[in-house]
């Protein structure tokens, strides 16, 4: 037997944690640890996140969905906004179709008793279809890969290493050719409030590099991927006007050229300006799929719910959500 449980961060227990950690490893193939998971849950802007657990006996966690707490500012209005992440059942307990369908409908609830107005989230492939059709979230639309090969070789073949000379040389013509060009990213009427510095504390961890050069800030990851040393560029803005322009974008992509021994930078999210540095990845090469979605609690506090689910809107990239 199994039930369907509410918590706060604050209120899991140490087996909760406990079996949450093995059960999110088990399913994900990954080797977290629950200070990780107590990092990202807890230092938000309420201090907690909300979750709904799939429990067996004892309190053994066997499934569960997680909403972050963020604060969003929506045409002007700050609204508080629901990230659902960390989604998983184990495969042993998946014998109702409908358990998280369920589950997400307890924990909505509790999402509106916190003032938590919207909820947004980016499912997998296989997730998708799931929460569109079932638990009838609704589109705001596929979220884009850029990407800048350094060693070309490397990403597509290992035995293609002559590749990695021409794109190696290419990108330093790039990065000259790009002092050519001065742009600057637009205003997105929908984006997440940076004021509260809790929200850096909860994104950014040891394997996070946090850079500042000439009013240049920018942070990235260094990941192993199979056989390709990948570069996830999380974030650059100019601190003269607090956004993405072609100067922040080369200053960090010089940097990461200079002192990391990768083969390929990547960005997602919006690149609302011109820019010859970064080539946006076709659909059909993108490493997976992210569909960006929604399930508006509170229709009474959304305006215009077409604006909301037009992606155009929205600044939303790998400072929002960790695709990995």
């Amino acid at each position: 037997m199994t039930k369907i449980v509410i918590k706060t961060s604050k209120e899991i227990s140490d087996s909760e944690w406990e079996s949450y950690k093995d059960s999110f490893n088990a399913v994900f193939n990954k080797n977290a640890k629950i200070d990780d998971f107590r990092q990202k849950y807890l230092f938000t802007i309420d201090e907690q996140s909300y979750h709904v657990f799939l429990e067996a006996t004892d309190e053994e966690v066997v499934g569960s969905c997680t909403v972050i707490p963020y604060n969003y500012l929506v045409f002007g209005t700050m609204m508080k906004t629901g990230l659902a992440v960390d989604v998983f059942i184990r495969e042993e307990y998946r014998n109702d179709p409908l358990i998280l369908y369920k589950m997400y409908k307890t924990l909505k609830q509790k999402l509106l008793e916190n003032k938590i107005l919207l909820v947004i989230a980016v499912p997998n492939d296989t997730a998708y279809p799931y929460w569109k059709n079932i638990v009838k979230w609704k589109d705001i639309g596929l979220i884009d890969y850029y990407a800048l090969p350094l060693k070309a070789g490397n990403v597509i073949k290992r035995k293609y290493r002559f590749f990695n000379f021409l794109s190696y040389v290419s990108s330093k013509g790039m990065i000259l050719l790009s002092y050519f060009f001065k742009s600057c990213e637009k205003t997105f009427p929908i984006r997440i409030d940076r004021s509260n510095d809790i929200l850096y504390k909860q994104r950014y961890t040891l394997e996070h590099k946090i850079k500042e050069i000439e009013n240049v800030i920018f942070a990235y990851r260094v990941v192993q991927e199979g056989d390709t040393k990948s570069c996830y560029l999380i974030d650059f803005y100019n601190k003269k006007n607090n956004k993405k322009d072609t100067k922040s974008l080369r200053t960090a992509i010089k940097y990461i050229i200079r002192y990391e021994n990768i083969d390929i930078i990547i960005f997602v999210g919006k690149l609302s300006f011109f820019q010859n540095l970064l080539f946006k990845v076709p659909y059909k090469y993108e490493p997976k799929h992210l569909y960006f979605t929604a399930d508006i609690l509170s229709a009474a506090n959304i305006k215009d719910e077409q604006k909301l689910l037009d992606i155009t809107n929205w600044d939303f990239g790998l400072f929002n959500y960790d695709v990995r």
